[in-house]
C-alpha cells in the first residue's frame, strides 16, 4: 500500500495507485508495520504523498486517520502532498463517515519538498 521513505525526520508514505485493491489482510499488515515505524526514534512528522494515487477507499482512509492521530498524540504533525482536487473531494466525503473524534484535516502542499520544508521548519 505504501512506498516508505524517511527524510529529515519525516516519514513519507507514498500511496500506491489504488490502495482499495489491496485485501484486508494486506491493509492490516501495513497498518501494523506503519504504527511500529512511527514509534521509531527520529520520526517526528508524517507525510502522505498521493502523487501516484487515484483512489482511496474507506479502510485506507481509516488507516491514514489512525496514523495521523497516533502521531498527533506524540506531538508530531501530518501533511499531504500531490493529491488532486477530485481525490481530495472523495476523501472529504469518506471523512464525513468517520466518527466525530476521528475527523482530521491535513495541510496540503503542491510538492513533497514544500511539505517537508514546512514540517521541518515548524518543528524548530
Amino acid at each position: 500500500m505504501f512506498v516508505v521513505e524517511k527524510l529529515s525526520g519525516v516519514l513519507v508514505l507514498q500511496l500506491i495507485a489504488d490502495p482499495g485493491t489491496a485485501n484486508y489482510h494486506s491493509k492490516q499488515f501495513e497498518y501494523n508495520r506503519m504504527m511500529k515505524t512511527l514509534s521509531e526514534p527520529g520520526v517526528k512528522h508524517l507525510l502522505f504523498d498521493f502523487c501516484d494515487c487515484v483512489n482511496v477507499d474507506s479502510v485506507t482512509l481509516g488507516i491514514l486517520v489512525s496514523l495521523t492521530l497516533h502521531l498527533d498524540a506524540s506531538g508530531g504533525r501530518t501533511a499531504m502532498c500531490g493529491c488532486d482536487q477530485k481525490l481530495r473531494r472523495s476523501m472529504a466525503r469518506l471523512m464525513s463517515l468517520e466518527p466525530p473524534g476521528r475527523h482530521v484535516l491535513w495541510s496540503h502542499f503542491p510538492s513533497r519538498r514544500h511539505a517537508i520544508e514546512t514540517l521541518c521548519s515548524d518543528s524548530n
